[in-house]
């Protein structure tokens, strides 16, 4: 019996393979660097203050097409088998969503949402979010939220600060629900979501204590002050 042929055969399936497995994970890079650079741009349109995201808003559609190129090489059941290969992008992807989203309305985006974005125009799926993606983004969301919220405070509106510290402390709830057996890989993310937590509400204390002693040109510089403690606090606890 001839068994070259059965080796050319498992050689030329595991070539494939591999190269379909590069070429998942160099759209995956790209999907996370555009999405980076959503954030950046949804940030500096936020402390430009006012609500043109139209920056964002074009990275959106630039990230939406390598999806489509991803979606290609993902179909069946090779979903399965290269989802840990670009499940980063689809964090980072919901991430900047999330954030925008938050921007426009105020709220959190729902799961269907998300889903919508890989419709076509008859309301077919050309990409499956799996539920897991959803919420791992929504927790890497939760950073940029902390990052704004410190910027709000600087400008002197408590009310506003404070309210998406209610608003994280919601979402903290709601993940401790599904951390641990339901969903492991959200564990390692429930730290930093915490220390955002805790980053907004020493904010909010620095301002509400201290703020009516100081001219508002010097709030940035108490916040920065309150923060860089933290921030000392907890690497001496490590």
């Amino acid at each position: 019996m001839d068994i070259i042929p059965f080796f050319t055969e498992a050689r030329n399936v595991l070539d494939a393979h591999h190269d379909r497995r590069e070429r998942v994970i160099k759209v995956s890079r790209d999907i996370t660097a555009q999405s980076k650079k959503m954030v950046f741009a949804l940030h500096r349109a936020a402390q430009r203050g006012g609500k043109n995201y139209n920056e964002a808003k074009f990275k959106q559609d630039e990230i939406i097409k390598l999806f489509q190129k991803l979606s290609i090489e993902v179909v069946g059941p090779n979903y399965y088998r290269y989802a840990r290969s670009f499940a980063g992008g689809f964090e980072e992807f919901i991430e900047g969503v999330a954030f925008l989203y938050y921007l426009e309305h105020n709220t959190l985006i729902k799961k269907n949402e998300i889903d919508q974005l890989f419709q076509d125009e008859n309301g077919n799926q050309w990409l499956y979010v799996r539920d897991e993606d959803f919420i791992l983004g929504i927790a890497d969301f939760t950073g940029e939220l902390m990052r704004h919220a410190i910027h709000i405070i600087t400008t002197g509106n408590y009310d506003q600060s404070l309210e998406i510290c209610r608003f994280l402390r919601q979402i903290n709830i709601d993940c401790d629900i599904v951390a641990g057996s339901t969903l492991p890989q959200l564990n390692k993310k429930m730290g930093a979501l915490r220390s955002s937590i805790a980053k907004v509400e020493r904010a909010c204390y620095a301002f509400q204590i201290r703020g009516s002693e100081y001219p508002k040109e010097m709030y940035q510089q108490i916040i920065r002050d309150v923060q860089s403690r933290y921030d000392q606090d907890e690497r001496g606890e490590e």
